[in-house]
């Protein structure tokens, strides 16, 4: 009886720890919203340390755009590392930009490519057009028109900038061969990362 009331204590201090943690990031994200920097700082930093991947995403974006705080690559390579270590898709295509740029850390096309890869197999656009462009240009893996395209069409189905246009100027230099698998490429691609199913 005891151990059974022990556990009953435990999920009920538990749950009231998660209410708690859910109401200071919707009051953190508020405040953001509102553009009041400060109060999202207070609210997200005590989360972000405590190991919540969305909180550390957020903090991290606010000291790559200098969002009421000075402008730190530096912190916001460590934060976004930790949500997208915690598989948080939006912090994966951030670093994979920062790893791009050169910004934190020392421009690396190679892992850039790696952390877009992983945020556009969960289906952010962002992620898949750059992916699409690496591909097209050779950047960090190898030269492909075939994988370029497939990736540059499941950019277009959520409308990013620049995705139509790639994707065209990659199928007018591919050969009628290409073309046909760079089009089964890209429809695979479309079921296998294109929504409904995102989960970031």
């Amino acid at each position: 009886m005891r151990t059974l009331a022990k556990a009953i204590a435990l999920l009920l201090a538990s749950l009231t720890c998660f209410v708690a943690n859910a109401a200071d990031m919707a009051q953190g994200l508020d405040a953001l919203d509102r553009g009041d920097s400060r109060t999202a700082l207070q609210e997200l930093r005590p989360l972000a340390d405590g190991g919540n991947a969305r909180a550390q995403y957020r903090l991290g974006t606010m000291y790559a755009m200098g969002h009421g705080l000075p402008r730190d690559y530096l912190q916001a390579v460590k934060w976004l590392s930790q949500a997208a270590n915690q598989g948080n898709a939006q912090a994966e295509n951030d670093l994979g930009v920062l790893y791009e740029l050169g910004r934190g850390v020392k421009a690396d096309p190679k892992t850039a490519s790696s952390w877009f890869r992983k945020a556009a197999e969960k289906g952010v656009g962002a992620a898949q057009l750059s992916l699409a462009m690496l591909y097209q240009e050779g950047r960090g893996v190898p030269q492909d028109p075939v994988e370029a395209f497939a990736w540059a069409n499941a950019a277009t189905q959520y409308g990013e900038a620049h995705a139509q246009k790639l994707l065209d100027t990659v199928a007018k230099g591919l050969t009628p061969e290409q073309l046909h698998l760079a089009q089964k490429r890209a429809a695979e691609y479309e079921r296998k990362y294109v929504a409904p199913f995102r989960t970031y």
